[in-house]
């Protein structure tokens, strides 16, 4: 080492040897940091600025060198062979270059440190290539120790050099920089201490480079290079923050897209977004660099990159193992300078759920689940198909809520749709064996019951199911209560075809409805006749209305104490333009269960306070009342309305109303009824004792008559039983302070009795039928305050 730092010191010129040492540094830290940036670029850029960094340090080891030659004293004249010298710089640009491709191409820690050695190598080999450009006579004398060593420092220099300079950021390029720099020098001047010219002397040639030309050209361009290729590493950064900037922009964008979006070189992820990360459930986490065939469905995959611009459904596999239907598409994109395909992921499972949701509502009904009609009726085909194969029985029952209707007047369409709702998953629970239920609309069900034995089985599973209901009103403790009717026919007994055995079912069950409600009954052939004539009935009733074929007669009610005559129930009459006559028996009935009770009912009541308005004398009008017009919700205005436009004193009105009216929603009733009370108008409870509660009902509402229904009246004078329950209603009346009017009194013998036990008033056939207004002219004109020929004596009472 003595040697070299001899050498360093009395053979060499410091001024150049400080200029070779800038030389080497400033090469030194353009060919660190050009490899480090060349490192994260792609492509052909990477490739370029690796050339670039080539030439750099090429060149700068080259210029290291020659100066550094320059500023030794050799002791005699010496000049420099062209050829050799332009080889020494290939050669420091190719093993360079090779050292730098093999540092810049891998992403191993290791090949940093091979390619450094191979740039040491090519330090070496330069530098000795250019000793043989040095034009001198005789003999170099070398140390062989000493060039060993200076090989060995510029690869151990070297290595070290990339493996801390090209791997790290700013401290760490300075560094590899300072390294690469004593690479460069130590090697250098180890070699020149270890080579000898003591048995060397100056010759000249012509052609050859002289040292004052060589130190200016070697200078001047070795700077200039270098401070180019700084330039351009200055200039790529700047174009690279620039473009990080856009690209923070831009990944911002893609970021607020709903879409995932993937950015793919071949088939190797570059870059996703934020939906995409989400999708996949790998939030948080870079995927870049991993294949798109880790997301993508293996077809789905060959069929996005085959079929550009072309929307394929597939499915992306998430990292919990999720299988997602997906929509993509493929566009290339120039991404970073250079073409790239970009792929738009758009999750299709809200699409999925409600493409199967609509599937679902074509084929089922939306409010309960079950089948809808169209679905129900191609079952039954198929299922008769398949009796007819098997030679089985089939049945099928139609069910019919009672009194649905109602339901939704008093307690509103909520409760309704509750109340079906709550129908259908009795009917789904309890199905078995290949049993099909359906809604086929409004409160009307079906269900298919294959493999039916006789029409005595299928009468069972009816049985069981209304047996269902009933338990299900003890159990749920639901305000609305679950009543059916149900019909049932048989496949082949009663039809053949799907239509024909619908018609039938249909047809038991209106037969069903008709003997009262929450029943079955099976098809019978004199069914039709019947079903036919009371849809025939409901059809001309809704024409009546319009039609003027309906009419009120008056019932008078007669005071037993004085014999006079103190009002009149409004009663409503149809008279058939064909049938004549209908009772009020068959079609009440028919406008309670078709809703068309309401509309007969403010009819009734308009007409009736209309001509009590006309009556000279101030007599009471009694008019029944519905349940379904007690709970609606405009009654009582419709009442106040109905006054004021027919001038009726409100104290003249009495509406009448049933024990049944009231506990469908007794607080609903209550309301309703303390209104109209307020208002003036008198309330009577109508046909006491035939429902339940009435106590109760009594204590909650303060009415201002009760009447007793017919029933009773009709048989006190030779039944103990009912002449009992009578006495104790007008000992009620009595203990209340409430008047009792008897209805339904038709002999002596029981007007008779009414007298004996003191009853306030009574109305029935004894006195008069139901008739005109016009047959009781003199009583309405105030001309006559008892009926004529009326047979009852007026009442005595007891002291």
């Amino acid at each position: 080492m003595g040697e070299v730092f001899s050498t360093l010191y009395h053979q060499h010129d410091l001024r150049l040897v400080v200029l070779a040492a800038f030389i080497c540094a400033l090469s030194s830290f353009a060919g660190v940091s050009i490899l480090a940036h060349a490192r994260r670029s792609a492509g052909a850029m990477r490739t370029t600025w690796l050339a670039i960094a080539a030439v750099s340090v090429g060149f700068g080891i080259w210029a290291t060198h020659f100066v550094a030659m320059l500023s030794f004293d050799v002791g005699f004249p010496a000049g420099y062979d062209v050829g050799l010298t332009l080889a020494s710089l290939l050669i420091a640009i190719a093993v360079c270059g090779t050292g730098f491709a093999v540092a810049g191409l891998s992403r191993r820690r290791s090949d940093l440190v091979l390619g450094g050695a191979i740039v040491g190598l090519g330090i070496s080999a330069m530098h000795y290539t250019g000793m043989q450009a040095l034009r001198i006579g005789g003999e170099v004398s070398w140390d062989s120790g000493l060039v060993a060593g200076s090989i060995i420092t510029g690869i151990v220099f070297g290595a070290a050099a990339l493996r801390v300079g090209a791997s790290g950021h700013g401290r760490a390029r300075i560094i590899g920089a300072g390294i690469l720099t004593l690479a460069i020098c130590s090697m250098h001047f180890t070699a020149m201490g270890a080579a000898g010219f003591a048995n060397c002397y100056a010759i000249a040639a012509p052609g050859e480079i002289t040292p004052g030309v060589l130190s200016l050209v070697v200078g001047a361009v070795s700077i200039l290079i270098l401070l180019a290729a700084l330039g351009s590493l200055y200039l790529d950064v700047r174009d690279r923050r620039r473009a990080a900037v856009e690209e923070s922009r831009m990944r911002g964008l893609a970021d607020a897209a709903v879409e995932g979006l993937v950015v793919c070189s071949d088939r190797t992820i570059v870059a996703v977004n934020a939906a995409f990360q989400r999708l996949a459930g790998e939030q948080g986490k870079d995927v870049s660099g991993r294949a798109i065939a880790e997301f993508l469905a293996p077809t789905g995959c060959i069929a996005v990159f085959e079929r550009a611009n072309e929307l394929v459904e597939t499915e992306l596999t998430a990292l919990n193992g999720e299988r997602i239907p997906v929509e993509v598409v493929m566009r290339e994109v120039d991404f970073g300078g250079s073409l790239h395909r970009a792929i738009a992921v758009r999750d299709l499972r809200a699409r999925k759920q409600a493409e199967h949701h609509i599937r679902f509502l074509a084929h089922h009904d939306a409010m309960t689940g079950l089948a809808n009609r169209a679905s129900f009726n191609t079952r039954l085909e198929d299922e008769i198909a398949r009796a007819r194969l098997a030679r089985q029985n089939l049945a099928v029952l139609c069910l019919d809520l009672d009194r649905f209707k109602e339901v939704n007047d008093l307690f509103g369409h909520a409760a309704g749709d509750a109340l079906l709702q709550r129908v259908a998953g009795l009917i789904e629970r309890n199905l078995t064996g290949g049993q099909f239920a359906g809604r086929l609309g409004g409160d009307e069900f079906a269900v298919i019951l294959p493999n039916v034995i006789s029409a005595a089985h299928a009468s069972a599973l009816a049985a069981n199911m209304l047996e269902v209901f009933a338990q299900a009103n003890n159990d749920d403790g639901e305000d609305t209560v679950i009543s059916a009717s149900i019909g049932i026919a048989l496949y082949p007994e009663h039809a053949q075809d799907a239509d024909q055995l619908m018609t039938y079912a249909d047809t038991a069950l209106y037969c069903a409805k008709a003997e009262g409600r929450g029943t079955y009954r099976v098809f019978e052939s004199q069914m039709g006749a019947q079903v036919r004539d009371r849809r025939l009935l409901e059809h001309d009733l809704r024409s009546a209305l319009v039609s003027r074929q309906l009419s009120l007669v008056y019932q008078p009610q007669v005071d037993l104490e004085t014999g006079e005559v103190s009002g009149f129930e409004a009663l409503v009459r149809w008279n058939h333009p064909e049938r004549g006559a209908v009772p009020p028996s068959t079609f009440i009935p028919i406008a309670e269960e078709t809703g068309l009770i309401l509309q007969l009912g403010e009819w009734v009541m308009r007409t009736a306070c209309t001509q009590a308005a006309g009556w000279t004398a101030p007599l009471m009008i009694a008019v029944n009342v519905s349940a379904v017009q007690l709970h609606a919700p405009n009654f009582v205005a419709f009442v106040e309305k109905l006054l004021v436009e027919t001038g009726l004193a409100a104290e003249r009105l009495e509406i009448e109303i049933t024990e049944t009216a009231m506990i469908r929603n007794m607080n609903r009733a209550l309301a309703n009824l303390r209104q109209i009370k307020a208002l003036g108008i008198r309330v009577a409870m109508d046909d006491f004792g035939t429902g339940y509660s009435s106590l109760s009902n009594l204590r909650a509402f303060p009415f201002d008559r009760i009447k007793v229904d017919q029933s009773f009246i009709r048989s006190v004078h030779d039944n103990d039983q009912s002449a009992a329950i009578v006495r104790a209603v007008l000992g009620l009346g009595k203990g209340l302070n409430l008047p009792i009017l008897a209805e339904g009194v038709e002999r002596l013998e029981e007007l008779d009795f009414l007298k004996d036990e003191i009853c306030d008033a009574a109305q029935g056939y004894w006195f008069s039928r139901p008739e005109d207004i016009s047959a009781f002219e003199d009583v309405v004109r105030g001309t006559s305050k008892t009926l004529s020929g009326q047979k009852v004596v007026p009442l005595k009472r007891r002291a």
